[in-house]
């Protein structure tokens, strides 16, 4: 016998919420509303984006490539350069020179610079063992670590740590830096100039991610290494800390140390480079770069001069607006 017993409704409680009748304010943006509003933003876009542009302008900065004056030698028999791939792994020395065109006040960043490597790429991204890096000394290396896996020691296989492509292609050229005035071409003038390279990682990177315990089987073969060996362990390199935090995009920079003293204005920087990382497999440059830094940041002009072209836009709409409103 069928029940009698009434169907639960689906309706919902007649309220003023769910019937959709609480007050609302709908405003009707005249010519002249529109126009006031226009004319607000632009007063306080423009102003702000002529601060942000000036604070740009305050930065200091130089670039030098490298990887072009430092290529001769660089692939020392004809086996290399057909497959530009290295066998010693010893690169090649070369300096570069920077000049000053304005006094650069401390601190003065250096950084390197690298372009058409994808540390972006999804394969880039996953071959590591953050386990690993953490310090579970046990933690075997994951399948997206291949084939920078596994490493065959005296006959035996045995375990990379740290493992993947990211710590296998760790940035391993080196600087030396010299400073000499611009008016005197005495290279026996010149006088060593200190770069700090600690405290250039994140501090959240050191104190979370990265163990302070020794690498195993990582980058030891020259001959099949993609980069450098960790110095030390792996927590105590920063350098390697810095290269493991990936880059959004396929040219970046990477912080390698800061000069923490003033370079005046004319001051020709020779930087003696040690060019052992193989660019020239993949087609990408290298460049190094002394920045000073702002409020905003290093150098970087496009948030400045979009808040003037917005500001200025907005200036010219609201005349219009207020061309129609009378």
């Amino acid at each position: 016998r069928a029940s009698s017993a009434p169907m639960p409704s689906s309706e919902p409680k007649n309220s003023k919420f769910t019937q959709q009748e609480l007050p609302a304010w709908r405003p009707t943006l005249t010519p002249a509303w529109t126009c006031a509003i226009l004319f607000v933003v632009g007063c306080v876009f423009v102003p702000l984006g002529a601060a942000c542009y000036a604070a740009d302008r305050n930065v200091v900065e130089i670039v030098a490539r490298y990887d072009d004056a430092c290529a001769d030698g660089f692939f020392a028999t004809d086996a290399e350069v057909a497959t530009r791939a290295q066998i010693d792994g010893r690169g090649t020395s070369c300096e570069v020179t920077l000049t000053a065109p304005r006094s650069m006040k401390a601190p003065v960043f250096v950084y390197y610079e690298l372009t058409n490597f994808h540390q972006n790429h999804r394969r880039f991204v996953k071959s590591r063992s953050d386990e690993q890096l953490a310090g579970e000394r046990d933690a075997p290396a994951n399948s997206f670590c291949d084939p920078q896996a596994f490493a065959t020691v005296d006959g035996a296989r045995k375990s990379i740590d740290p493992c993947g492509l990211a710590a296998w292609s760790y940035f391993n050229d080196t600087y030396v830096f010299t400073t000499r005035d611009g008016v005197s071409n005495d290279s026996s003038a010149s006088t060593p100039l200190s770069v700090n390279e600690r405290g250039i990682a994140w501090p959240s990177d050191l104190k979370h991610k990265f163990a302070d315990k020794e690498p195993r089987h990582h980058n030891d073969d020259p001959t099949t290494r993609g980069g450098g060996a960790v110095d030390g362990t792996l927590k105590s390199d920063e350098h390697f800390v810095v290269w493991m935090r990936t880059a959004a995009m396929s040219t970046f920079r990477k912080l390698w140390g800061k000069i923490e003293q003033d370079i005046p204005k004319g001051t020709v920087v020779t930087v003696s480079v040690a060019n052992r990382f193989n660019s020239y497999k993949y087609g990408g440059a290298k460049k190094i770069v002394l920045s000073t830094t702002s409020w905003l940041g290093g150098k970087n002009a496009f948030l400045g001069v979009a808040y003037l072209v917005v500001g200025s836009l907005c200036f010219g709409a609201s005349g219009v607006f207020a061309y129609f409103a009378m």
